[in-house]
């Protein structure tokens, strides 16, 4: 399979289809199907790729002719932007056919469906029907016309849509030699195959169109350098950052060049380049500060690595900077002691992060809820022992502890009208129809965490009497039953007795959570007098 001069595509070609035979012969394993999805997964990565190359390689074209009047510059330039429109057109309708294939397998993506699917439906489609002629034509004409706008020959650019006559490996073997494109490529051919086959073809197209833009490149003039002082050098906007906060630095050369664009890379990965105010070609450095590792005085020294790439040499250099550790501070709108299933509000700041500081939280033993500033949260612990996780931009800052302490028991006081009852000295017989009762919670708790610091009374036993005997008895689902009824009934020495039976606390949320009435706390004697 490695000989001729066929292009290591050819050969994957090659490859696919005896795979495929192995497949048929087997009656088509799954597990060999799943290899074409990780094939047609790393194939469409390759399309994303070659089509950022090709892009920037039109806009170096284009750059190169906005500074010329020269005529083969301008018509290299119009033509590179023919070249990438005949691409861009041309991909957009394989992808509309691979939208038709995949749909035709009852999917709308690649997945199992699609993976399981062992009919011949998209293989009739490609031989018998119009969209494989459709298909085969767009690739003859696709080649066609990159041939007549980069002026590359037929051998320079090859056919796409190749018969296996066109390929040495298959051009002797009588099983294949005489069949066409369209069949030789879909002939029982599952789904996912024919997808990954296509996709395969979509990579050659970007291959071909590489080939035509780097002869009109050539043609341009572009990527002819000359000058004979290169510097690497790197403009750090600071020496020294906070974990979780944004490092950012120029990186660029002290050379110019109109005909050249250098390609400049931080820790193998390519920059986004832009032009300095004195018109050197510089590279944007901008990456999270990761931290760990600190000194005692709070430091930890990191270091990256840069590359310039010119025609015939590359410049690399390691620079160094320092991150400072950051310090988390905490202000809560209520004691540092958060309360169990409370909204409790608090702050969580890292000074030294500035502007920058947008974090992201984690917990256990809590909820939290981000707040309309940054930092600024709410937590709801279901655990005694809550921890909170600090993270900025991805980086992990730091972990802060919080306890966690019950709800104190609210109290149930008697009023009339809206001053408290002295349970010492009771009311007069006329004071009865006013009588209510009042769930008051614990001051520091009201004060700390108000919007769970509201109750109500839900079912509620009211007698009157004197001793063991009852004169009258109702039952009340708030706080403030119709004793009106009573007063001509009640005399000296009587008492009112309330029974709280269930009560509850109104949270931050507005749901309601049932109060633990323990003992006599639910119990209030009222004298008449």
């Amino acid at each position: 399979m490695a000989g001729g001069k066929e292009t290591p595509r050819q050969k994957m070609v090659g490859l696919m289809y005896l795979v495929l035979l192995a497949m048929l012969a087997l009656q088509i394993s799954n597990a060999v199907l799943e290899k074409f999805a990780i094939i047609e997964s790393t194939l469409v990565e390759m399309i994303h790729e070659g089509n950022n190359k090709n892009t920037q390689t039109l806009n170096a074209i284009i750059k190169e002719a906005g500074k010329s009047q020269n005529s083969k510059v301008v018509h290299a330039k119009e033509n590179a932007q023919k070249v990438r429109e005949l691409t861009q057109t041309t991909l957009a309708s394989i992808d509309k056919l691979k939208k038709t294939m995949i749909e035709m397998a009852g999917t709308d993506k690649v997945d199992e469906k699609l993976i399981n699917d062992h009919s011949s439906k998209i293989a009739v489609m490609m031989i018998s029907q119009p969209e494989g002629k459709n298909f085969e034509k767009l690739l003859t004409d696709y080649v066609t016309k990159l041939r007549e706008l980069s002026g590359l020959s037929e051998k320079e650019i090859g056919k796409l849509a190749k018969s296996p006559k066109d390929m040495s490996i298959f051009a002797g073997d009588p099983d294949h030699a005489n069949k066409d494109f369209l069949t030789f490529t879909f002939e029982n051919t599952p789904a996912i195959a024919a997808l990954a086959s296509v996709t395969q073809i979509q990579t050659e197209i970007l291959e071909h169109e590489t080939k035509a833009l780097d002869k009109l490149l050539s043609d341009a003039g572009v990527g002819k350098v000359s000058f004979d002082n290169i510097v690497p050098m790197v403009r750090a906007k600071q020496s020294i950052v906070a974990a979780g906060s944004t490092y950012e630095a120029d990186l660029f050369i002290s050379a110019s060049s109109s005909s050249f664009v250098p390609e400049m890379y931080k820790d193998g990965q390519k920059l986004d380049l832009f032009d300095d105010a004195t018109g050197v070609k510089m590279g944007r450095i901008k990456f999270t500060a990761q931290g760990g590792a600190y000194d005692a005085t709070g430091m930890a020294k990191k270091k990256y690595t840069t590359q310039i790439k010119l025609p015939d040499t590359t410049l690399t250099q390691e620079i160094e900077y320092f991150v400072a550790q950051p310090v988390i501070r905490v202000t809560t709108g209520n004691a540092p002691t958060l309360y169990m299933n409370c909204g409790n509000n608090v702050n969580i700041e890292v000074p030294t992060l500035g502007t920058n500081y947008n974090p992201t939280f984690t917990s256990q033993g809590a909820e939290v809820r981000k707040g309309d500033k940054p930092g600024k949260v709410t937590i709801i612990p279901s655990s005694r022992k809550v921890t909170v996780g600090v993270s900025n931009s991805g980086s992990f800052i730091g972990n802060q502890v919080f306890d966690a302490k019950n709800i104190p028991e609210p109290r149930f006081v008697a009023y009339v009208g809206n001053s408290p009852v002295d349970l010492r000295q009771g009311i007069k017989p006329n004071q009865i129809r006013s009588l209510r009762i009042v769930i008051e919670p614990d001051e520091n708790f009201k004060e700390e965490v108000p919007k769970d610091a509201r109750y109500s009374i839900k079912n509620m036993e009211v007698t009157m009497g004197s001793g063991p005997v009852a004169k009258a008895q109702t039952r009340a689902n708030n706080g403030s039953p119709d004793l009106g009824a009573w007063t001509g009934q009640a005399k000296a020495g009587d008492r009112i007795v309330f029974v709280i039976r269930d009560a509850v606390r109104k949270t931050f949320t507005d749901s309601e959570e049932k109060v633990g009435i323990k003992g006599s706390n639910g119990v209030i004697f009222v004298p008449i007098n």
